[in-house]
């Protein structure tokens, strides 16, 4: 995949970390990044509606406002975030249209942390509406389109943001994480989708914050998600501390795509060849409960932030299926909410002990290929069910429970759409995580990373 070109700066496929030294020593101008940047989306935005406002205006203030007296982490990279969050310019639309804050009134804590890290942010993504949904189809924008096929989802409700760094656009984007909303759309784009412990980035600035909500990372590499990851958590993600033990817990290897689940177990054998030990771990859970509880958490607490105005001034705009969810949530009690922490509690408490035995525990990050946008369903050797519900099962532990969790590309399915693994690990263990992917990358030769454009779907689309 094609990033950037630069005779004497970095060079194709170059990583953040060796494009920041080549902006640092006066090599490559920030600003040529960026008009790579916009030249690239430029060929995509139209068939795949990534973004919804580009901030090209604003490029050469951040750079004036960039320190050139020290060396910072993501000094002039250009970056994506989810139109979740607060601009000092711009209130986020969350899908809607509608921008019902005040531009100006404060930026989010992750626009702040950018900055400092010396980042350009460069464009809003496009999401699903609200971040109802794991799909990204529902959108005042259009529906977020796959790279590798735009009749496909994308993934939700950070689709944007993953195809922004699929097809070359920028290096690195964010997103937010409640249900998965990181994980299921790198997999179905075929990036590095990280979602971080819970609250290791602040959620001050974005529209939606909850107690399982992560502000997610996505990128291209392991390498370049623990760079950003370094910059933005303001500590260091260590390379050191191999993880030994990677833990399968089969109740979530039960009822997946044939196709996915064979390229995530073949990629289990790779890191057992690696150096890995690959065990059977025991998790006492239901999959459907799961689900079940993080539609429920979510619900009670979104209801709980909206006010009277904005159900007066949103809500009659919103996609149906969207303005059914929030009726939905109207039903559920205090009761409901007790019955969640209680569940919360207990799942932590069997992670807890999972983990004490393992360094990771694995499975598939989303159960089947990424649907169709006209029907939005996952097939399952149990039957056809809605996507949502599917991924649900497998995303949700990690929102409950707050650890942090990714997805890891791993393969392709015999229709040549991109797999993820999902990866999870103890509190604080973002670093365990991407070394397994680092070795992973390096044992497979970086063969997930190094493949063709997904542009190429483009190429075969009705849309072109």
């Amino acid at each position: 995949m094609e990033h950037f070109v630069n005779a004497v700066g970095a060079q194709p496929d170059a990583s953040i970390a060796d494009t920041v030294a080549a902006i640092t020593w006066g090599g490559l101008d920030p600003r040529q990044l960026v008009e790579r940047s916009v030249t690239t989306l430029r060929s995509y935005d139209e068939h795949l509606n990534v973004t919804v406002a580009a901030f090209c205006d604003q490029v050469g203030r951040q750079l004036s406002e960039t320190d050139d007296s020290c060396t910072l982490p993501l000094k002039g990279i250009p970056v994506a975030v989810k139109d979740t969050f607060a601009l000092p310019w711009r209130a986020p639309r969350d899908g809607t249209g509608i921008a019902f804050r005040i531009p100006g009134r404060g930026a989010s804590d992750i626009y702040r942390r950018l900055r400092a890290a010396g980042a350009i942010v460069l464009y809003a993504t496009n999401m699903h509406q609200l971040g109802f949904g794991t799909t990204g189809h529902v959108s005042a924008d259009g529906p977020c389109r796959n790279p590798w096929n735009p009749e496909l989802c994308a993934g939700g409700s950070s689709g944007g943001s993953a195809v922004a760094v699929a097809v070359g656009a920028v290096p690195l984007a964010i997103g937010t994480d409640a249900a998965g909303s990181v994980r299921v759309p790198a997999a179905y784009c075929g990036v590095v989708g990280l979602k971080p412990t819970w609250g290791g980035l602040g959620h001050a600035g974005a529209s939606s914050p909850s107690t399982l909500m992560s502000i997610g990372i996505f990128t291209r590499d392991s390498a370049d998600c623990r760079t950003a990851a370094d910059a933005l958590l303001g500590r260091q993600v260590k390379p050191t501390g191999r993880p030994r033990v990677i833990g399968i817990p089969d109740v979530f290897w039960a009822d997946l795509h044939p196709d996915v689940e064979a390229r995530c177990r073949q990629a289990l054998n790779s890191l057992r060849a690696a150096g890995f030990d690959v065990v059977e771990t025991k998790l006492d859970v239901d999959p459907v409960e799961i689900a079940h509880v993080v539609r429920t958490a979510l619900s009670i607490e979104r209801r709980e932030r909206l006010s009277d105005d904005w159900r007066r001034e949103v809500e009659p705009a919103l996609h149906p299926t969207i303005r059914a969810a929030l009726a939905a949530a109207e039903s559920l009690s205090a009761a409901d909410y007790a019955e969640v922490a209680a569940y919360r509690t207990l799942l932590c408490r069997q992670v807890d002990s999972a983990c004490s035995e393992v360094d990771v525990l694995a499975w598939p990050a989303a159960p089947a290929p990424p649907p169709a946008l006209k029907r939005p369903r996952a097939s399952l050797p149990s039957g056809e069910i809605s996507s949502d519900q599917a991924v649900l099962r497998l995303a949700g532990l990690a929102n409950l429970t707050g650890i942090p969790a990714m997805s890891m590309p791993c393969g392709f399915d015999r229709a040549g759409l991109p797999v993820g693994l999902g990866l999870h690990a103890r509190w604080g263990g973002e670093h365990t995580l991407l070394n397994l992917a680092h070795r992973f990358e390096m044992h497979t030769e970086q063969q997930y990373l190094q493949r063709p454009s997904p542009t190429l779907g483009l190429e075969r689309s009705a849309l072109s």
